[in-house]
């Protein structure tokens, strides 16, 4: 009888997250932000507990936080604009240090397999690509994802005036939902998510300013244009997990390739800057991290994937949140306990 209940508990858990999977899906554009603005609060908490504990009114506490985070939003929008506008203007200096490199990698290409391909068709394509006609031509486009960001933006911020002023109530929100009996377990499941996203988020935000400090002194120091940039490049995709700092090295890579004359110059750059990232992901960033997050290696990884195609983008940057709170929820149905082994160990208090 109790194997028949055991299978039968699986199998509803099964197609509950069948369901579930579904609505994460369609629910995404809201979601999304949803899930935005919740990490960004509970990140944010603290703040609010040191304005409360200075007689500061949570209303005006959430208001300078808020005001805060959109001036910040601005002026990164306005550093990623001016330094596309520079790039742009110096279109025909990146044209012509391509077309000089592609030809010597198409020399060394023909002399080897003895084959010739059309370098003219290919700088035409990329002059293509880089022409104030293409831009306008395409402008539809491009505007329909600005606004798109634009709205995702909005929603999340005010998604998060919302939450930031709920979030210091959450146990009185907990205890009217769970009751007496149930409201002390809900409210150490809420401590348990807060705990591990918010001690993740902090070190990682702070491995990230470290890294991409670090990304844009050693541009610099090799003299390649827009190191700021390159630098607030690394910091961003060093939050996604694995394989983020790696995806910004890439553009170093291409621009160092495009400026310097000797190839050498730029691996070598690109070889110190990884070794640097190296540096922080494999000793640093695990020794302030601890088991903060109790998740597997495997686990972080499948879960970027995971994420990724179900979100995209934003679904590999919420990835690591989303299994911490994943498996918090698992932990508290009967049944998952196999499932939340597999996830990771649990955390030790």
């Amino acid at each position: 009888m109790n194997n028949e209940l055991a299978t039968i508990r699986m199998i509803l858990i099964f197609f509950a997250a069948i369901a579930l999977l579904g609505l994460l899906y369609l629910l995404q554009d809201l979601l999304i932000p949803l899930m935005l603005a919740m990490f960004i609060a509970l990140l944010l908490q603290p703040l609010l507990v040191w304005f409360e504990k200075r007689k500061v009114p949570l209303w005006l506490g959430v208001s300078i936080i808020w005001i805060g985070l959109i001036v910040i939003g601005f002026f990164v929008g306005a550093v990623i604009y001016k330094t596309g506008s520079q790039i742009f203007s110096e279109k025909e200096y990146i044209y012509s240090q391509v077309k000089m490199k592609l030809s010597g990698l198409l020399q060394f290409y023909s002399n080897l397999t003895g084959k010739e391909l059309d370098l003219e068709g290919m700088m035409n394509s990329i002059n293509s690509g880089l022409s104030s006609e293409f831009i306008i031509h395409n402008s539809g486009s491009i505007f329909g994802v600005l606004g798109s960001l634009f709205e995702e933006f909005l929603l999340t911020a005010v998604l998060l005036v919302i939450i930031l002023s709920g979030v210091m109530r959450y146990e009185n929100y907990l205890s009217y939902l769970g009751g007496e009996n149930k409201s002390k377990k809900y409210i150490q499941a809420f401590e348990d998510v807060k705990n591990s996203i918010v001690s993740y988020m902090k070190v990682k935000f702070i491995v990230s300013v470290i890294y991409g400090v670090g990304v844009a002194v050693i541009c610099y120091l090799f003299g390649l244009q827009f190191a700021f940039f390159w630098g607030f490049i690394g910091f961003v995709l060093n939050f996604l997990p694995v394989f983020g700092a790696i995806f910004g090295l890439i553009p170093v890579f291409v621009m160092a390739l495009i400026q310097f004359y000797s190839p050498f110059n730029a691996f070598l750059l690109i070889v110190c800057a990884y070794a640097f990232h190296f540096i922080l992901a494999s000793v640093i960033e695990p020794i302030f991290m601890g088991n903060r997050t109790s998740l597997n290696t495997i686990v972080v990884i499948m879960g970027l994937l995971f994420w990724g195609y179900l979100w995209g983008v934003y679904g590999m940057f919420l990835s690591v949140p989303m299994m911490v709170l994943t498996k918090v929820i698992l932990s508290q149905i009967q049944g998952t306990e196999v499932i939340v082994r597999l996830l990771g160990s649990q955390e030790k208090k």
